[in-house]
């Protein structure tokens, strides 16, 4: 599992490259906290908070092991197609003519 600084106090998980999560401090809540989540479309816990990152970054790694034990390697690699079309850095552009 691999954590990439996206902000300050904001990351994306990935796993063997593939963006699987995200962790961000929700500093609009009050007290604040980590929150992270789990970004593939497939049913299942997408979500948790924890009260450090190290917690939070345990917490989402336990829960994507879990995760991934219970779909197969297909159903995976469907859901990930689907995302990255999904999430492809041209998705928004439009041709003007």
């Amino acid at each position: 599992m691999t954590l990439r600084i996206i902000g300050p106090d904001d990351y994306t998980l990935h796993d063997h490259r593939q963006l699987v999560g995200r962790i961000r401090y929700a500093s609009e809540r009050s007290p604040g906290f980590w929150l992270w989540t789990c970004i593939v479309t497939l049913p299942g816990p997408p979500f948790g908070e924890a009260a450090s990152l190290d917690e939070a970054k345990g917490r989402f790694k336990v829960a994507w092991e879990n995760f991934k034990r219970k779909h197969t390697a297909e159903e995976l690699a469907k859901a990930f197609a689907e995302m990255n079309q999904a999430n492809r850095p041209d998705h928004f552009l439009r041709s003007v003519r």
